[in-house]
């Protein structure tokens, strides 16, 4: 066979595996692009900034003049009190709170001591952070009748960059067993399927599966826990809060994957459709960068991603030593979402069983 008919050969699959072909030399650079070039600048100009008072004497009118200081490279959000600004900023709800004194119009008073606070467990924002002092500053100076100083304080453990991406390690490996191993499970086990269906049930093959790797993702906790140690890197990975995120991040997940492999078919097209939705959960969750790094576009659709909220519980875990009750609310609705999941599979499987 000559070199023609070999390329021949090749263009006839080619057209048979047309779609595939699509998926991952388009749609894979795409995401891939898309995932890289999402970022806003060095100091994101809109990233959400509390604006708190610093005691009850501060006015409507004091929170304004400082809210207005801010608006050009902030979304600023305003909070009745400072207590309730810290507690956004430890959620990654916001990026920096700054305090407002009261009195800003009052010229007979000294100096105006604004007070910035950052969270150093948000590593990405740190540097960026360093230039809120002086735009507070050049923001207010001028327009008050008083002076003003600016002081940043971070707030916590201010940690290395490798240190802050041990999170994001421990969830992407979370995705990667899920949605690309447990497929290639499910797929090497597409001939017996029916033979299992018969003789018990798809949920139940599924839910064992689901069980083993959930047990088994406790060991890689386990390993970086003894790296953590071994490298100095002040981190504890191992506990009962990033357990419980790494369960539900798997259990959410594997549903999700054996849910696709079911509707779109076992073989390379349920492994490629696998693959989209993980490249969709590592470009879409903020894993690595703070969602404040976004457009606002992309930050809206990041915040209705459930492992959004599975990634900052688990640095709030891990990097700030967050009891788990501060994040009751968002393991609810990771909870949610797997019951949300299941049915979607319940329904999968009947749709499957009635196809066989």
């Amino acid at each position: 066979m000559d070199l023609s008919s070999l390329l021949g050969k090749e263009l006839t699959w080619g057209r048979h595996k047309l779609l595939a072909l699509v998926a991952i030399l388009v749609v894979l650079p795409a995401v891939f692009a898309y995932a890289t070039f999402g970022f806003q600048h060095v100091l994101p100009t809109d990233a959400p900034i509390a604006i708190a008072p610093q005691t009850a004497a501060v006015t409507d009118d004091d929170m304004n003049i400082a809210t207005a200081a801010v608006t050009v490279f902030s979304d600023p959000q305003p909070f009745a009190t400072e207590a309730s600004a810290m507690h956004a900023l430890g959620r990654e709800q916001v990026y920096a709170v700054v305090t407002v004194p009261p009195n800003l119009t009052d010229g007979s008073l000294g100096p105006a001591q604004f007070d910035v606070y950052v969270d150093g467990s948000v590593v990405p924002y740190l540097t960026p952070a360093q230039a809120i002092e002086n735009i507070v500053a050049y923001g207010l100076d001028g327009t008050l009748p008083r002076d003003v100083e600016v002081t940043r304080q971070v707030v916590g453990t201010e940690y290395s960059l490798s240190s802050y991406l041990v999170p994001t390690f421990v969830l992407t490996l979370v995705a990667l067993v899920a949605l690309a191993y447990l497929p290639y499970t499910f797929d090497s086990e597409a001939a017996v399927l029916d033979r299992l269906r018969v003789e018990t049930s798809l949920h139940a093959v599924v839910a064992s599966k689901l069980a083993f790797f959930a047990v088994l993702l406790v060991v890689p906790l386990v390993v970086f826990d003894l790296m953590s140690v071994y490298m100095d890197a002040g981190v504890q990975v191992l506990g009962v809060g990033t357990i419980v995120v790494t369960v539900l991040t798997f259990l959410l997940l594997g549903l999700v994957a054996a849910t696709v492999m079911l509707l779109v078919g076992f073989g390379a097209w349920g492994r490629i459709a696998n693959l989209l939705v993980l490249l969709f959960v590592l470009g879409f969750s903020g894993l690595a960068y703070p969602v404040g790094f976004f457009s606002p576009a992309r930050r809206w659709l990041v915040r209705h991603v459930p492992t959004h909220y599975a990634a900052i519980s688990t640095r709030g875990f891990v990097l700030r030593d967050d009891p788990v009750e501060l994040y009751a609310d968002w393991l609810l609705g990771l909870v949610g979402a797997v019951l949300v999941a299941a049915l979607a599979f319940a329904a999968a499987v009947e749709l499957y069983e009635r196809r066989a």
